[in-house]
């Protein structure tokens, strides 16, 4: 291995994913010593730092790079940031996958007119820049749909609850045992829009949305409810976009790539995009 350069090691280790350059890192003190090596890292190290520079600016900004965060975690975080958005969590035994699609999910009612809500949580956090997800409601149910953002909740369903919605006063005092210093300021910890609408006499539907907010707290703010004043319906198949902004704190709805305005302000910290619950409606992420 001697007559490898750095650089040369470097140049072909880029190609290997983050745990391999961690396996790599392992096998010799070569890869994985900081001692051997003028920068005072790692080989493995150096080599996710360049693989995080020749990142484009937009992955960059959504990646900065937080007080002692090796660039070995941060590559992490990189390849999560470029993998597709799945449900990493159900949350309630009514809800599944559809064909063991992890963008897809389904609602099962098992007694009549008795529905509860269940949960779908993707486990990719967002901490900075723009983030931006397009959903799918099917079935004819879509004001049943709650789509939003929440506050990392990691392995919720191992909890093996019957069903979970994350406003939920019941829940609040083991939701804020997952608080960090990284949650910010902001005292919303869930946001949700309520997608409804009604079909008129003169066959015209009619938009009648909600917004829903938690501070997870047992006093005024424990939930927030106000009719969003924007009156466009959402349909079954149509396409609702959101676009969380973290830096600036907003989070903007679209409905079928067009952009109808900004549904909350005022968020901080880390949030987990995207969360999802529902009674009976078919979601595809």
């Amino acid at each position: 291995m001697d007559s490898f350069s750095n650089d040369i090691v470097i140049r072909f280790a880029s190609y290997l994913s983050s745990q391999d350059l961690v396996n790599l890192s392992l096998t010799c003190r070569k890869f994985g010593s900081s001692q051997l090596h003028d920068t005072g890292s790692s080989l493995m190290e150096d080599t996710a730092h360049q693989i995080i520079c020749n990142a484009k600016d937009h992955e960059r900004d959504a990646l900065p790079r937080m007080a002692n965060q090796t660039y070995l975690e941060l590559y992490s975080e990189l390849e999560k940031l470029r993998a597709p958005r799945v449900f990493d969590q159900l949350i309630g035994d009514r809800i599944s996958y559809v064909d063991n699609d992890k963008s897809h999910t389904k609602y099962t009612k098992k007694e009549r007119n008795y529905l509860r809500p269940n949960t779908a949580i993707c486990n990719h956090v967002m901490r900075a820049g723009r983030h931006y997800a397009t959903f799918v409601i099917g079935g004819t149910d879509i004001h049943f749909a709650q789509i939003g953002i929440t506050r990392p909740l990691k392995n919720w369903d191992k909890k093996r609850l019957e069903c979970f919605d994350p406003k939920d006063r019941d829940h609040f005092d083991e939701l804020q045992q997952e608080r960090t210093d990284k949650w910010g300021d902001s005292t919303v910890q869930v946001c949700s829009l309520m997608a409804s609408s009604r079909r008129l006499p003169n066959g015209n539907v009619l938009g009648l949305n909600t917004v829903l907010t938690s501070s997870w707290q047992n006093d005024g703010g424990a939930l927030e409810q106000h009719r969003w004043d924007q009156e466009v319906a959402f349909e079954s198949g149509d396409k609702i976009g959101m676009l969380l902004d973290v830096d600036a704190g907003t989070l903007t709805v679209y409905k079928n790539g067009r952009r109808v305005g900004i549904m909350k302000d005022g968020l901080s910290g880390i949030l987990l995009v995207w969360s999802y619950h529902y009674t009976r409606s078919r979601y595809s992420y």
